[in-house]
């Protein structure tokens, strides 16, 4: 048998890609002169920093807006300057602005954010494998929305918040369940087995919530014929577009981004290119990344309908960094993140 050790640096890679592709689920280097003239850095606003749309990490740096969040990150997901993430002692934060807030309770899962970054969602553990489903907004003050219990236990994975909607829809479950959360309705529950039978909610995109069928706790993207769905407050999934098996997958409102089935996971830190094509319609290309960087795995997302933000990273995973890639021409430019 042969015992491999990881550097810091690789636990912190290993990390972070667990977590992120969690947040996906479909889910700070600077450049250097092995980076083509082609895709020099664009500019920055505030202090050096980027315009940035979407919240995200490059190293252990969390960018919102055009700041830094002080300490040091993981993964981070949300819209604008609402955001979620975890740091680096593995506890999970959130914002309306630059300013971290503490998550409090157990969380032995991911905590999910609706794709507007208006509602958050987790699951907290409690004594004698007990379940709670809690939520709030992110507003100042993060007002909750109370919570409910879930079935009671012994699970492994342990039951876990999948998805909320912008309407403050949470789908959450776990290896024999699924249920809806109505928590800005009548905090009732809905059993998904009910109402979308054999349909397993996955994960979230900007464009809706990616379904395929199987059965909890045993279904992903990676086979099958996953679909993006809109989920109506009884628990009914309404069907929008086919999307292609994937590892990861973004839809945004006009085009998806992925990575195929069985090309991320294990020691790979990355990947060359990643697959894009229109939601409606045949157009699809590739996106390459700038020399010498690969496509990070989950660490991209729509920041406009025509307009993907993504984070790089050496092939030793050792740096990272941040590129704006535009499907419709096919290019990538690095961002300047330094700060």
């Amino acid at each position: 048998m042969t015992v491999r050790t990881m550097s810091t640096q690789a636990r912190l890679r290993a990390t972070a890609a667990v977590v992120l592709l969690t947040l996906a689920a479909g889910c700070g280097g600077q450049q250097s002169g092995e980076a083509p003239s082609a895709a020099e850095p664009t500019g920055g606003d505030e202090g050096g920093l980027p315009r940035l749309d979407v919240p995200v990490t490059v190293g252990t740096d969390l960018l919102v807006g055009g700041r830094q969040v002080p300490g040091r990150w993981y993964a981070a997901d949300g819209r604008g300057t609402h955001w979620i993430a975890l740091r680096e002692d593995r506890t999970w934060w959130w914002g309306y602005d630059e300013e971290p807030q503490r998550i409090d309770g157990q969380i032995e899962q991911s905590v999910v954010i609706s794709p507007g970054g208006g509602y958050t969602a987790q699951v907290l553990t409690g004594p004698g494998q007990r379940w709670r489903l809690v939520g709030a907004d992110t507003e100042w003050g993060g007002e909750g929305f109370g919570g409910v219990d879930l079935p009671r236990g012994g699970m492994s994975p342990p039951p876990r918040a999948v998805a909320v909607t912008d309407d403050g829809l949470v789908v959450a479950g776990g290896p024999g369940f699924q249920w809806l959360w109505r928590p800005l309705v009548d905090n009732a529950t809905v059993d998904l087995a009910e109402t979308a039978p054999s349909q397993v909610v996955i994960g979230s995109t900007d464009a809706g919530l990616v379904v395929n069928e199987g059965t909890y706790g045993q279904t992903d993207g990676q086979q099958g014929a996953p679909y993006l769905a809109r989920l109506a407050a009884d628990g009914t999934l309404s069907r929008l577009d086919p999307v292609p098996t994937h590892d990861v997958l973004e839809a945004g409102e006009q085009w998806l981004a992925y990575m195929p089935p069985g090309t991320t996971g294990g020691e790979v830190p990355g990947l060359p290119e990643l697959q894009v094509q229109r939601r409606v319609g045949s157009t699809s290309g590739v996106l390459d990344a700038p020399r010498g960087w690969l496509f990070l795995a989950s660490g991209f997302r729509w920041e406009a309908p025509d307009e993907l933000l993504a984070v790089l990273v050496r092939a030793d995973g050792d740096d990272q960094a941040l590129a704006r890639c535009r499907p419709e021409t096919e290019t990538c430019e690095l961002v300047d993140a330094a700060g």
